[in-house]
C-alpha cells in the first residue's frame, strides 16, 4: 500500500510540473534533448531478444510530437511515388527526465542521443529515430487527416487516406517529364553516334574496296587486258546482245527473269562485275539496273525508256553515284567510264 502511494505521489508531481509549462513551450528532458518533431519507428525488440527492423522503403510508423503536449501516431505506406496515411492515435504526452507519460500511461523512456530514443509498450522496446525529411506541410496534412476523421467519426469510411500534396504532385510530374525527355534525348544521341560510327566504318570499307579495284585495273597485264577486250568484242557480236537491242528498240519491258539473265551475261563477259560494284555501295534496284545497262553500252535515252525514267533522272542517278562513291570531282560521264572499266 505504501508503494502505491509513493508511485501515485510521483506521478501527480510529474503531472503538476508538466502542466505548469507555458503553451507552445518545447518539451525537453533533463538531458536537454527536444522531443518535438517527427519520429519514425526503426526497430522493435521483443522480450525474447528478437529484433524486428522496419522496412522504411515500404512503410513506416511515425509519431509527431507537438510543442503543445499533443502527439499524432500514424502509419505511412509508400506506393511508387505516392504516400498513404493510416491514422492510429492522437493524444497527450509529457516528458520529465526518463519518465514519459502518454495518454495517462506511464511508459519507460530512454534517450540514446539527440536523434534516437526508445520507449517500451507491453514489454516490447521500440526504437525511434528523428525524421529529417518530413516537412511542416506534411505534418499539417497529417493533422488535417485526424481532424477529418474526428468529424467523420460516425461514418463508415476506410482509414487509409491519400496525403500527397499538390506541390509534390506537380514536382513529381515535372520530374517524370524531365526523365522521359532525358531518356528520349539520350536515345537520339545514341542513335546518332551509332549511325556515325557505322557510316565511318562503311566509308572506310568502300575506300579500301575502291583502292583495291583501282590497283587491280592499273596493274592488269597487257595480255589480260587484250583478252578481256576480245571477250567483250565477241559478246557485242553475240545473238543475245543483238536480240536484247532489238527488244529495247521495240520498247518491250524487261521482266525480273530478263534482268537476272542480263546480270548473268554481264558477269560472264566481265568476271566479278557485280561483286566489285556491290562492294562499293548499297544500290537500289533502279541504280543497279542503270549500271548494268551502262556496262552493256546501251544509249542513255534507251536506259531511260527501259527503266521508265526521264533522261534527266537517269543523268541525276549517274551523277549522284559518282559523288557518293568516287567523290565530288566528276559527274555522269565519269561514272560511265568507271563502270565500263570494271
Amino acid at each position: 500500500m505504501n508503494r502505491f502511494f509513493i508511485i501515485l505521489s510521483t506521478v501527480l508531481v510529474l503531472l503538476s510540473s508538466c502542466s505548469g509549462r507555458q503553451q507552445g513551450e518545447a518539451v525537453q528532458s533533463s538531458e536537454g534533448f527536444d522531443i518535438t518533431g517527427a519520429w519514425a519507428l526503426i526497430s522493435q525488440t521483443y522480450p525474447s531478444g528478437r529484433v524486428v527492423e522496419t522496412n522504411l522503403k515500404d512503410y513506416s510508423r511515425c509519431k509527431i510530437y507537438g510543442s503543445d503536449s499533443s502527439y499524432y501516431c500514424v502509419q505511412l505506406r509508400f506506393f511508387g511515388g505516392d504516400v498513404f496515411v493510416e491514422p492510429h492515435e492522437k493524444g497527450d504526452y509529457s516528458l520529465h527526465d526518463t519518465i514519459y507519460i502518454e495518454n495517462g500511461r506511464l511508459t519507460p523512456f530512454q534517450w540514446i542521443n539527440d536523434s534516437t530514443m526508445t520507449t517500451a509498450f507491453m514489454g516490447i522496446i521500440e526504437t525511434w529515430r528523428r525524421s529529417t525529411t518530413m516537412t511542416e506541410s506534411r505534418k499539417e496534412e497529417i493533422r488535417n487527416i485526424f481532424r477529418y476523421h474526428q468529424k467523420k467519426a460516425t461514418a463508415e469510411e476506410p482509414l487509409l487516406e491519400y496525403v500527397l500534396s499538390t506541390g509534390e504532385r506537380k514536382l513529381q510530374h515535372t520530374i517524370s517529364i524531365y526523365h522521359y525527355l532525358f531518356v528520349a534525348l539520350l536515345s537520339v544521341i545514341l542513335v546518332v553516334i551509332i549511325y556515325a560510327v557505322e557510316l565511318t566504318k562503311r566509308k572506310r570499307r568502300v575506300e579500301q574496296n575502291l583502292a583495291a579495284i583501282k590497283e587491280e585495273l592499273s596493274q592488269r597485264p597487257a595480255l589480260i587486258a587484250d583478252a578481256i577486250k576480245q571477250v567483250e568484242d565477241d559478246f557485242f557480236q553475240s545473238d543475245y546482245y543483238n536480240h536484247l537491242r532489238e527488244r529495247i528498240a521495240a520498247g518491250i519491258n524487261m521482266t525480273d527473269e530478263d534482268w537476272r539473265e542480263m546480270e548473268h551475261q554481264v558477269n560472264a563477259m566481265s568476271s566479278g562485275f557485280t561483286r566489285k560494284l556491290r562492294s562499293l555501295y548499297d544500290f537500289s534496284d533502279v541504280e543497279y539496273q542503270v549500271c548494268l545497262l551502262i556496262k552493256l553500252r546501251i544509249p542513255h535515252k534507251d536506259i531511260a525508256a527501259i527503266t521508265h525514267r526521264a533522261p534527266d533522272s537517269v543523268s541525276s542517278i549517274r551523277s549522284r553515284l559518282h559523288k557518293k562513291i568516287l567523290g565530288p570531282n566528276g559527274g555522269a560521264k565519269e561514272w560511265d567510264y568507271f563502270v565500263l572499266s570494271l
